[in-house]
């Protein structure tokens, strides 16, 4: 498992975000699809948590369409931000 901390430049929907130079899948949650308003509320909370801001990386794989799959905190306070999601009720256990 790699670790390493980077800055998000942008989160793409509920699951996924870039920083600039990869694109990012939290692992083992699912969120709803961003043209669903479901899916634009979980897009903005993941915004509102991360977007700007310094995170932690911990790669678990590399999905089919070639994005990093990980875990991911915040390092502002350290919060579990794949945890976050599904606790607030924007995305799921997969």
């Amino acid at each position: 498992m790699n670790e390493y901390s980077t800055y998000v430049t942008s989160v793409i929907d509920g699951d996924t975000f870039e920083t600039s130079t990869q694109t990012i899948r939290l692992a083992n949650i699912n969120a709803p699809e961003s043209d669903t308003p479901q899916g634009q509320i979980s897009t903005d909370y993941l915004k509102m948590l991360i977007e700007e801001k310094r995170v932690t990386i911990k790669s678990v794989a590399t999905d089919v369409y070639g994005r990093i799959v990980a875990h991911v905190w915040r390092n502002l306070d350290n919060l579990y931000i794949n945890k976050e999601m599904v606790d607030s009720g924007h995305a799921e256990w997969i």
